[in-house]
């Protein structure tokens, strides 16, 4: 019994490539879409040689989603176990994602593996969804990253990291200090992109970090494919509409080097990977130290990829940027900047612009009656109603940021004006020029609010705040629920008063970004002249559906946007939107 336990320990591995070992053991692999056949691609054979490699020791794959990177690693883990034992581990996100990790796909592919299947412990308490000890004694453990007890205490081997972009900083560096008591110690890390400069992006940098390159079959130059190299018709918007089935049918990936453009087919896609190669950006890198990078283009449809990039883009246009991130970090497996990144100038600046000029008058716009509290339509209007427009302000420490936009009963509305003042009597002015009810005119009270209250009250203005809160009542049975607050009033003292309303900075913004989405069939119109840091600022927050937040794009300004959210959240109380 004991010898034959050493035979298994010490049994030396077969003479064949880590590829051809795969193909000549592994039956099946029954969570992949191609279950009954065993066909790595050139990508997955070039990752899987380096990662058995007994002189690497570290491995980085950043790849796009549902490309094999995942498949390579656990084919790699199942030739450890049949040829190169030691105590391993494959780390998830939780313990319980590393339990179905471990039951659906590792147990999976084990028993479809005819060598290591072979060395399943007769003792089924020792193959566990969570830790599994094979009959040469090696261990496999299934942990999750966030559990810092799992590398505790624990010497391992082989390491296998899996969408290391959601671990916490540090984690990979702890992973990996676990193997260092081993000789052939190795750690391989494999995700999607993540963010630049967290510790995934800068582990791969560290390595050689190879991407992979095309070789084009008519000139035989590589080249990485990359979205600049995309090419397709009907891609303009038509009536703010594109046509994206055009968009598919017409795609094309051109040769940056021939100019020869080829048209997608699972053939030509084989193709152009057969003679593929990985080319190094590193070459300075350790050399026990690998890295490997691939995008969508090496397994998608082109076409797919233009219309996601393009209705990505679409929505970053409209002021959310979270499907142009997700584009750039699942598909083209690149790490987002959110400060100052090439993908960030992907956002265009621009919006619809009106045929119409700052200041213009509109001859639609609705008119407020102070002496009954109503909005009357444009064609009612009196000289005694003021216009319906609001002048918001976002304060600063020096100066303010305003905008003056103007509304009809119906909720429809367009810019008139915008700036930056220097000082409160400026904003007084501002707001007598334009002839706005004193109600209607809203500042922010997050900086400096004793001032602003003060200013509030001495001229009847309204202080306005945004709040993480999403709604409030307004009786006593709660049923009335309004996505800003009742009216408030705070003493400044001095017998003055000022009037105060909160606002829900998340359910405000969603209406903002529903209506410019051209989602309701009301018109939010911007002047064909509006000043660029204007119309720049309108693109400086995105929604972040995790947080159920609007957060800041990196250091992009958002004063203005800040602006136009209190304009709308003026108009909400007024009924006029939401």
């Amino acid at each position: 019994m004991l010898s034959a336990i050493l035979a298994k320990i010490t049994a030396a591995p077969e003479s064949v490539s880590p590829e051809e070992w795969v193909e000549k053991h592994v039956s099946k692999i029954p969570y992949s879409p191609n279950a009954g056949i065993v066909r790595l691609s050139p990508i997955q054979k070039r990752v899987l040689r380096a990662i058995t490699d007994r002189n690497t020791r570290t491995v980085s794959i950043v790849a796009c989603v549902q490309s094999g990177k995942s498949l390579a690693s656990e084919l790699a883990l199942a030739w450890f176990v049949a040829n190169a034992p030691g105590p391993a581990m494959w780390l998830d996100l939780t313990d319980d994602s590393a339990k179905d990790q471990s039951e659906g796909r590792l147990q999976e592919l084990f028993n479809n593996c005819r060598p290591v299947k072979n060395l399943f412990n007769a003792d089924k308490n020792k193959m566990r969804k969570s830790t599994m000890i094979f009959s040469n004694g090696m261990t496999l453990w299934a942990a999750g990253a966030r559990n810092k007890r799992n590398l505790q205490r624990r010497s391992i081997k082989y390491i296998f990291g899996d969408e290391t972009w959601l671990w916490e900083p540090g984690r990979m560096a702890e992973a990996e200090a676990r193997t260092t008591a081993f000789r052939g110690g190795k750690c391989v890390f494999l995700s999607q992109a993540g963010f630049c400069g967290d510790d995934t992006d800068r582990k791969f940098l560290s390595t050689s970090a190879a991407r992979w390159n095309f070789r084009c079959t008519q000139c035989g130059q590589l080249f990485e494919p990359a979205i600049g190299q995309l090419e397709w018709n009907g891609g303009k918007p038509v009536g703010g509409k594109r046509d994206f089935t055009a968009v598919a049918d017409s795609a094309r990936l051109v040769c940056p080097h021939c100019g020869n453009a080829f048209r997608f087919s699972e053939r030509q896609l084989d193709a152009l990977n057969a003679g593929g190669e990985f080319v190094d950006s590193n070459p300075g890198a350790p050399a026990h130290a690998k890295g490997f990078q691939w995008n969508a283009f090496a397994s998608m449809d082109w076409g797919q990829i233009a219309v996601m990039f393009l209705q990505a883009k679409d929505a970053a246009n409209r002021g959310d940027v979270s499907d142009l991130r997700a584009f750039y970090q699942k598909r083209l497996a690149q790490p987002w900047d959110a400060g100052d990144s090439e993908a960030n100038a992907l956002v265009e600046t621009s919006v619809p612009e009106g045929n119409f000029r700052l200041r213009e008058a509109w001859e639609h716009e609705a008119g407020f009656d102070s002496r009954t509290a109503q909005i009357v339509p444009a064609n009612l209007r009196s000289p005694e109603t003021f216009p319906l427009r609001f002048l918001t302000v976002d304060v600063q420490m020096n100066h303010f940021y305003w905008i003056v936009r103007a509304w009809d009963e119906r909720g429809n509305s367009r810019l008139l004006d915008c700036g930056i003042a220097q000082t409160f009597a400026d904003i007084k002015k501002l707001a007598n020029e334009n002839g706005i009810f004193p109600a209607f005119v809203g500042i922010d009270s997050g900086f400096e609010p004793e001032r602003v209250f003060r200013f509030c009250a001495e001229n009847n203005f309204t202080a306005l705040r945004g709040s993480p809160k999403h709604e409030w009542t307004f009786d006593k049975s709660g049923k009335i629920r309004r996505p800003f607050s009742p009216r408030e009033f705070v003493d400044c003292g001095n017998g003055q008063i000022a009037r105060r309303h909160f606002f829900s900075n998340l359910r405000i913004k969603d209406i903002l970004h529903t209506i410019r989405a051209g989602n309701t069939g009301i018109s939010w119109e911007i002047p064909s002249d509006a000043p660029a840091n204007y119309l720049q600022m309108l693109s400086s927050e995105r929604r972040n559906d995790e947080k159920q937040i609007w957060e800041q794009i990196g250091n992009r300004p958002n004063h203005f946007f800040d602006c136009e959210t209190m304009n709308l959240a003026t108009a909400a109380m007024l009924g006029i939107v939401g």
